[in-house]
């Protein structure tokens, strides 16, 4: 049976993020935060006989979200240009956990396809102590899972 030791927890703050914009790619160092999740798109199924309504993947939908420090220029390039010439680069980003305490190792994820639902074109905020940052939801169609997390035993 294997314990758990605190080391081996995974910190946030380990890690990079890369974004291959249409063959370019820039180390997006100033995310803040991002995460993306699959969401399992099901059908109902009903019988007769059956008192409990089950369900039936069939389909499934890449969702995400981010935080970024507002100084990027490519989310709002992505839709200057859209808005201008009708155009959208093909975004992928790869997303590395690396956390070298941990024995579980490092993950490396690449979401392709990735469409942002919106950029923040401009922003003052005299009200705040904070640093200004942009926030947006996306979605993405595929992935390659290029390393995974050892088991710990």
């Amino acid at each position: 049976m294997a314990i758990l030791q605190n080391n081996d927890v995974i910190s946030g703050k380990e890690g990079t993020v890369f974004a291959t914009i249409d063959g370019r790619v820039h180390e997006f160092a100033e995310i803040v935060k991002i995460e993306a999740r699959i969401n399992l798109l099901k059908a109902d199924v009903k019988a007769v006989g059956k008192r409990m309504k089950g369900s039936k993947v069939v389909g499934a939908e890449g969702v995400g979200s981010w935080t970024i420090h507002y100084h990027r220029p490519e989310m709002r390039d992505y839709v200057y240009n859209f808005v201008k010439n009708g155009v959208t680069p093909q975004i992928d980003v790869m997303i590395t956990n690396a956390d070298v305490t941990s024995r579980a190792g490092r993950q490396s994820v690449l979401l392709k396809n990735l469409v942002p639902d919106s950029a923040l074109i401009a922003m003052l905020d005299g009200d705040t102590e904070d640093t200004l940052t942009d926030e947006s939801d996306f979605t993405w169609d595929d992935l390659e899972i290029l390393e995974r997390f050892k088991t710990i035993e």
